[in-house]
């Protein structure tokens, strides 16, 4: 048995500092898939408010609340919001109804509408 036996304790300093590379890069994973969930959160809330307003217009219709135009282009507020909703009526193969598509955008200058939605309707 040699008289000096070296027994290692411990980590190194290279150790250390590869363990904390791990663990940084971990929680930065962490970090960015939990902000892209806080994002994803907030666009459904605004689909499906979208999708709320464009099914009241379409209850409106069809109590024939609001008088289906073939190109009307409607404001409404819902959830402290303002909200464009465009409707089309266009005619069916039955004389007596109105295929009507409604589109629910968050403003004019919006790109892309957010909800959209086809219901029929007798005609008035």
């Amino acid at each position: 048995m040699p008289a000096r036996q070296r027994r290692e304790q411990g980590m190194t300093l290279i150790e250390v500092l590869v363990a904390l590379l791990v663990v940084a890069l971990a929680l930065a994973a962490a970090i960015r898939s939990v902000d892209t969930g806080v994002l994803n959160t907030g666009y459904l809330k605004q689909r499906s408010l979208a999708h709320w307003v464009a099914m009241n217009h379409a209850t409106e219709l069809q109590l024939q609340l609001t008088p289906p135009k073939s190109d009307g282009h409607y404001e409404t507020g819902m959830a402290g919001q303002t909200w464009q909703v465009q409707s089309k009526a266009s005619p069916t193969a039955d004389s007596g109804l109105l295929r009507v598509e409604i589109q629910v955008k968050t403003g004019p200058d919006a790109d892309a509408s957010l909800a959209s939605l086809i219901t029929y309707v007798r005609k008035p």
